[in-house]
């Protein structure tokens, strides 16, 4: 629900709310009250209504004051009440162009009852403070005044003497009653009016303030339900006070007010808190109460959920319009209702969003029973006027015992369940799955724990070993040229994580940006000291790049920098992106990556061929090298030992063709076995890493082995992923 309305609007609405207000004020209200009075008056509440209903977070309660100040504008007037109840409902959404969806009727539901209670408040009050001027009257007016106020009153009055016999009443008393004439009351206990169920709880109050004596309080706010003469029940306000001579009752009076209409307020509005409007199907407050009930009845009980969103209904809204989405919806509603057994309860918690809960299960067979029934009563078209619609849902379905979690851990694990069989497949249900549940708990923790990490620097850097290919003996220890480090995050708490474990959560926290900063700084300064330690020697440092890294503004500002400051060449330094990372959104090079490579930085492709592959980019992009995926290697094994010809091999081939035929060098991941790196050789690859060569190393080891004499020498690559 948007919270805010621009000045202009605002005003225009409240001018257009409050003539409504005004009239219906006007046509309800008794008379005594003035219609000059009024537009005044109301705009300024009007004013304070519709800042109540937007205000955020939402409190309702200034709608009390509200209502108190309308009940002394109407003199208390139960019809105004009832007329601006009904106002609010429909006028309140249309003065202000607000959608009257879920949120807003229940905002507006809930402002009403406070308007309805601080309206019965101050209509309370000023009853009581007409009760002091009758009793007032008694003592110091004349016979005429008080008899005049005694029978114009609208508020029932019943007089009785010391014993609780009726010795008068006036009109409103008899008429709330159904007895016309004085006879039908006089000298009867007021208790024999009162249902049945309250009549011994009223006649036992009236006694006890009889004998109270004079430091008694009167009795105030008590209610209690009469009965007319043709069994009706009305609810009512009861008020009383007692006279007193030598301490001893001589008279009391009852001042009781009918309230029944606020009590069916009270009820419609409590029950449009509680249920959906359109459906009338109970909502989420109704499933949350449910479902503490039933983990209350013991610890042993199950319990169950299936969780029901629509599909595609939100294409029906923006196609065919709200109407035909909202008639679709009771029609969905009715099909549901029709599968409800014995310990089943339908709930509308959201818009297209139902629930069952299922009492007393005996296992998640049981929910997934019900989850077939849905998907079997919604195959079915719903025809609504000329249109028949399509129905489609996707289910999360949770059972577990009453003891296990609390209610709020019960719907977290449906909606978390719900929102993965929508991710999978539509139109499907799906489990709980309780190691998926903590993988995901473990992740927002870690997304938590991660902007602390990178200001407490605990990433570090481990390197594996890129051997030259070309020169590889065949055994024993391949020619290091290079290699590829890989982030590891020493998280105090935890231990050490892997990439697999961060990477994804940091691209989407947006902390891949500071920590691919740093982790391009800590490898441009181990690359600079292996430059100092083996000038002859040297290795390239190549670093991994994400998408939202290569667009970050000021890439090439941030990599001239670092290198300026490790003192590292620009040719030492490759940078490794995917193909979405060096193709802009036109599938043009981004302007960065072509700075970056006329600065002498060198430019790969990681994976390809698990992406796009869109060949014709190749010539177009400042690329130096292609990474062959890992999968591909890991095939070639597979189809050697199923005998004959390989396809992915030839695709090997092609693959490393390609890449010379662009003037490309070729390096291959995931090498871990002597026949994958002889193909790989023979096909053309400059260089490899894998677990055939070497598993990750510290720098110093890296150092150690940078050291030993080593066939051959030359430059190589030392090669950084975020990602390893």
């Amino acid at each position: 629900m948007d919270i805010s309305l621009p000045p202009d609007v605002r005003e225009r609405g409240i001018m257009n709310f409050a003539r409504v207000w005004t009239h219906a004020v006007v046509a309800a209200s008794r008379p005594g009250a003035t219609a000059g009075s009024f537009p005044d008056a109301l705009r300024n509440l009007s004013g304070s209504l519709v800042d109540t209903l937007l205000s955020q977070p939402f409190a309702a309660s200034p709608a009390d004051e509200v209502g108190a100040a309308l009940a002394d504008l109407t003199h208390g007037a139960e019809d105004a009440l009832a007329a601006t109840i009904e106002v609010c409902g429909r006028g309140l959404p249309a003065a202000f162009g607000l959608r009257p969806d879920a949120d807003c009727l229940g905002r507006i539901a809930v402002v009403q009852g406070a308007l309805a209670r601080g309206f019965t408040q101050a209509a309370r009050e000023r009853i009581c403070a007409e009760q002091d001027s009758i009793y007032r009257a008694a003592h110091k007016a004349d016979h005429d005044r008080l008899r005049i106020l005694f029978s114009s009153s609208t508020v029932g009055i019943v007089v009785a003497n010391g014993e609780g016999r009726i010795l008068d009443t006036n009109v409103a008393f008899r008429d709330m009653v159904g007895r016309e004439y004085p006879w039908q009351v006089l000298g009867r206990p007021l208790s024999d009016f009162v249902d049945p169920g309250d009549a011994e709880r009223v006649g036992r109050s009236l006694a006890s303030q009889r004998r109270a004596g004079p430091g008694g309080l009167p009795v105030r706010g008590g209610e209690l339900r009469l009965v007319d003469a043709a069994g009706s029940i009305i609810q009512a306000e009861l008020t009383t006070s007692c006279q007193f001579e030598n301490d001893r009752c001589t008279l009391q009076l009852s001042m009781i007010l009918d309230v029944t209409d606020r009590h069916r307020l009270q009820e419609e509005l409590r029950y449009r808190s509680r249920h959906d409007p359109l459906t009338g199907l109970p909502n989420r407050t109704v499933l949350e109460e449910r479902a503490a009930e039933l983990m209350r009845a013991g610890p042993q009980r199950r319990l169950g959920l299936c969780v029901i969103d629509l599909d595609g209904f939100r294409a029906v809204n923006e196609s065919l319009g709200h109407t035909i989405g909202d008639q679709l919806l009771v029609a969905v509603a009715e099909r549901l209702r029709r599968l409800l057994r014995a310990g089943q309860e339908l709930v509308q918690i959201g818009g297209d969003e139902f629930v069952i809960l299922l009492a007393d299960t005996a296992g998640i067979e049981d929910v997934i029973a019900v989850a077939r029934l849905v998907l079997a009563a919604l195959t079915e078209a719903v025809r609504v006027g000329e249109h028949a619609l399509p129905v489609g849902a996707s289910l999360g379905l949770v059972e577990r015992a009453a003891a296990e979690g609390d209610v709020a851990d019960l719907l977290c694990a449906a909606d978390i369940t719900l929102y993965q069989a929508k991710e999978s497949s539509r139109g499907k249900w799906m489990e709980f799955d309780a190691a998926h549940h903590d993988r995901r708990v473990r992740g927002h923790r870690l997304s938590m724990m991660l902007p602390a990490a990178v200001r407490e620097d605990q990433f570090v850097v481990e390197f594996q070993p890129i051997v030259d290919l070309q020169g590889w003996p065949g055994a024993g220890q391949a020619e290091m040229v290079g290699a590829e480090a890989l982030v590891r995050w020493r998280n105090p708490g935890v231990g050490w994580l892997t990439p697999d474990e961060f990477i994804a959560l940091a691209e989407g926290t947006g902390q891949i940006v500071p920590l691919g900063r740093r982790v391009l700084q800590l490898a441009c300064e181990q690359a600079a000291r292996w430059q100092r330690l083996r000038p002859d020697r040297v290795p390239y440092v190549s670093v991994n790049l994400t998408v939202r890294q290569a667009r970050e503004p000021g890439l090439v500002d941030q990599v001239r920098q670092i290198l300026g400051d490790t003192g590292l060449p620009p040719e030492l330094l490759q940078l490794e992106l995917t193909e979405s990372a060096l193709l802009g959104p036109a599938g043009e090079s981004t302007q960065a990556l072509i700075d970056l490579a006329a600065m002498g930085v060198r430019i790969a492709i990681d994976d390809f061929g698990t992406g796009y592959s869109n060949l014709a980019y190749l010539p177009r992009l400042p690329v130096d090298t292609l990474k062959l995926a890992g999968p591909f290697v890991e095939r070639l094994d597979a189809e050697q030992q199923d005998g004959g010809g390989s396809r992915v091999g030839a695709l090997v081939d092609s693959m490393v063709a390609l890449a010379k035929g662009q003037q490309l060098k070729v390096t291959a991941e995931g090498v871990e076995t002597a026949m994958q790196a002889e193909w790989l050789r023979r096909a053309g690859c400059d260089s490899a890493q894998g677990y055939l060569f070497d598993r990750p190393l510290r720098d110093d080891q890296i150092i150690h082995r940078l050291c030993a004499p080593e066939p051959g020498a030359g430059r190589g690559m030392a090669q950084v992923s975020l990602r390893g």
